[in-house]
């Protein structure tokens, strides 16, 4: 390797440190507010995915099994290995006395909400640009709760203009 390669690598290395040990501090807060203003732990929304997975790790590394929960909202539409790793996933957290469950979504009559009965009700599936699906299978399964959710900003525009803190736009039963 040259300098110039093990400058720019040492800059990398820096960079992602300071990343992580941010994110660390964003999370130790929010435990901290959720526990404050919410009187319960907080809640990291979990799909099994990698987003997901490193927000797990880092909870893991900087908060205690008490401050925090981990939710799965089942869509009805993951694939079986992404299930699979779920399960394997919140066994491991279960034992290690973190509580982490898995959530059906349920419309105001208590019936189950799946991705095959919302499409036939929005009359489109889920697009790049209509994302009803996280919003109903997700995000209302965490009335009233600090949450904290994996998502990178390089994902959507949208998602670039988050805040490191939000509210939800709107209300759930």
């Amino acid at each position: 390797q040259t300098d110039r390669q093990t400058d720019r690598q040492t800059d990398h290395n820096s960079v992602l440190e300071k990343k992580i040990e941010d994110s660390k501090n964003v999370l130790k807060l929010a435990s901290e507010m959720s526990l404050e203003y919410y009187h319960k732990p907080l809640i990291l929304t979990y799909s099994g995915g990698k987003d997901s997975d490193v927000l797990l790790h880092l909870a893991e590394n900087c908060l205690k099994s008490d401050e925090f929960e981990v939710l799965n909202s089942h869509t009805s539409v993951d694939a079986p290995d992404t299930v699979y790793h779920i399960r394997d996933t919140f066994k491991r957290l279960n034992a290690k006395g973190i509580k982490a469950t898995v959530h059906q979504p349920k419309d105001k009559d208590g019936n189950p909400v799946t991705m095959w009965n919302l499409i036939p009700e929005k009359q489109i599936p889920p697009t790049r640009l209509q994302r009803y699906c996280c919003k109903v299978l997700k995000e209302a399964s965490t009335p009233n709760r600090m949450c904290a959710v994996g998502v990178r900003a390089a994902e959507s525009p949208k998602r670039q203009g988050r805040d490191i803190f939000s509210t939800r736009e709107k209300k759930y039963e």
